[in-house]
């Protein structure tokens, strides 16, 4: 499957690419402004650097290198992008993970507990709560993402960044949060002998590594936790690179924290901004505009300057109709308008899984390969151009032509009001998907059942196609 074409920096881009400096540099990047590519481009450089400094000091060590990405699926493309970038050289260890395979493996590959039963325990220790299970279980992940165990109580507290103002979690739900979910877990899981992925962050946060990274480079990590961005800064040389990349606009998962608890120093002159939108054409940009229109952002969020979008293609279309229609519709579309052999293409759903069943038949029906791309370690190396992906997995990633079927109430459940933590987190990863594409974008959606995301959407930016 196709990946990025070799790029050459844009002005914008070659401000951060070009200057090369040991501490930290933090890019702050809209969607679409390529910032994954300007940190690539940016590894190269330093390597280049570190390279001949170990060689002026007479140092026999090589220079040692991590690339972090928040999922398995980001990790295999970022992994076929990033060896374009390294240099050949003996003198080079480069390693590009997600954190959790990596933190695993430093840790002597833990017994793990699985994400079914920690979310069953969560929501049995919290059943008499009064907040939606979902959002609990997000609560206690992020509680235990944001705090050391021996600063848990401040939880109580401190404000809930990246938490929303619904549903309200006021201080004495706080407290029974703690007492009744949080620390019981906690108890239960040492019982078991057993850990979560919080707690590899809490103990790398700890423990050193040795040798540590010369550079280290993580991507999207407005969706990593403060506790992996503690554990990242731990296993840095004295002298090193870090490169955090960030999109705060675009958090979908229940993170939030200051780069003030996490340890990091962040100051106007180590930090770097892209608004510009290089990737979508300007139909894309208007169609996607009005979802994240509104919500609020922080310092490390960026909207996109969809202003400068120079590229047109054809206006998004938006299906109504039963699924299986939508699926008959996509493979007809495929066959008759895009160029499989040189263009990508990306089939999202909000749930993935059984979703995509009657999806791979209709696609095997007309003899158009596929392949599957939701938490594969690996990038696809085959011929085919047609991925199956959850929208989730698509963070960070690029096609040609973006499909999103099946957007139902079923599968985008959230609370009623416009303030919801979970109905903001679903705009912005519905933005997200669409965001992913360079020249076309599909929308379906059955109208008996229709996800009120499709509200959002402005009917003068694409065509409705009845199915």
């Amino acid at each position: 499957m196709r990946v990025l074409a070799d790029v050459r920096p844009t002005p914008e881009q070659l401000a951060i690419v070009s200057r090369n400096r040991p501490g930290t540099e933090v890019i702050r990047g809209a969607a679409g402004s390529g910032k994954t590519t300007t940190a690539l481009l940016r590894l190269r450089s330093l390597i280049g650097m570190f390279v001949s400094r170990k060689k002026r000091q007479e140092v026999g060590e090589p220079v040692r290198v991590l690339v972090l990405t928040y999922n398995r699926t980001l990790r295999g493309y970022i992994d076929a992008l990033a060896r374009r970038q390294a240099l050949e050289t003996e003198s080079l260890e480069l390693q590009i993970s997600t954190f959790g395979k990596w933190a695993w493996a430093l840790l002597g590959n833990p017994k793990m507990i699985s994400e079914r039963d920690r979310a069953w325990k969560i929501r049995t220790l919290g059943e008499t709560i009064d907040l939606p299970k979902d959002f609990l279980v997000e609560e206690v992940d992020y509680v235990l993402g944001r705090f050391l165990p021996e600063n848990i109580e401040d939880y109580i507290t401190t404000r809930r960044h990246g938490r929303g103002a619904t549903p309200r979690v006021d201080q004495a739900t706080r407290e029974r949060i703690l007492e009744e979910v949080i620390k019981p877990y906690c108890i239960w899981k040492e019982q078991k002998g057993i850990s979560d992925w919080n707690d590899l962050a809490v103990a790398l946060s700890q423990k050193q590594s040795s040798p540590g990274y010369d550079i280290i480079i993580a991507d999207e990590t407005q969706d990593f936790s403060a506790n992996q961005i503690r554990a990242i800064k731990n296993h840095l040389q004295p002298a090193h690179s870090l490169t955090l990349v960030i999109d705060s606009a675009q958090r979908i998962y229940p993170r939030g924290f200051t780069w003030q608890e996490a340890g990091i120093a962040v100051r106007p002159e180590n930090t770097r901004r892209l608004e510009r939108n290089y990737r979508n054409t300007v139909e894309i940009a208007r169609f996607a505009m009005p979802l994240i229109e509104g919500i609020p952002i922080d310092d490390d969020g960026t909207i996109p300057d969809f202003s400068k979008c120079e590229r047109h293609g054809p206006v998004p279309v938006v299906l109504k109709g039963r699924f299986s229609k939508q699926v008959w519709y996509i493979a007809q579309y495929l066959r008759r308008t895009v160029d499989l052999k040189n263009e990508s293409v990306a089939i999202l759903h909000p749930l993935g899984g059984r979703w995509f069943g009657y999806t791979r038949g209709a696609l095997q029906a007309a003899h158009l390969g596929f392949a599957e791309i939701t938490r594969e370690s690996d990038w696809p190396s085959g011929p085919e151009n047609i991925a199956l992906s959850t929208l989730h997995s698509a963070k960070g990633l690029e096609f040609d032509h973006v499909i999103i079927i099946g957007l139902n109430a079923e599968v985008t459940p959230h609370g009623g009001e416009e303030e919801d933590d979970r109905l903001a987190k679903l705009r912005r990863l519905l933005a997200m998907g669409i965001g992913r594409a360079r020249n076309s974008v599909v929308v379906g959606y059955k109208p008996e059942d229709a996800s009120r995301l499709i509200q959002y959407l402005d009917p003068s930016t694409y065509e409705e196609i009845p199915v």
